[in-house]
């Protein structure tokens, strides 16, 4: 049977990448959690709101 050699950068690669993608996830959870009713509110001024 062939073995599929596993190259120690994967591994890293993908904890990377999560981290980069937990840090994005968070910052745009704080930015709605500050910014949100201001958003919502320019929406709705704009008739935009159901669109979301």
């Amino acid at each position: 049977m062939d073995r599929i050699s596993s190259d120690g950068y994967r591994l890293p690669l993908i904890a990377a990448a999560s981290l980069l993608l937990f840090g994005l996830a968070g910052v745009t959870f704080y930015g709605w959690l500050a910014f949100g009713s201001s958003i919502l509110l320019t929406l709705g001024e704009n008739g935009l709101s159901w669109c979301l």
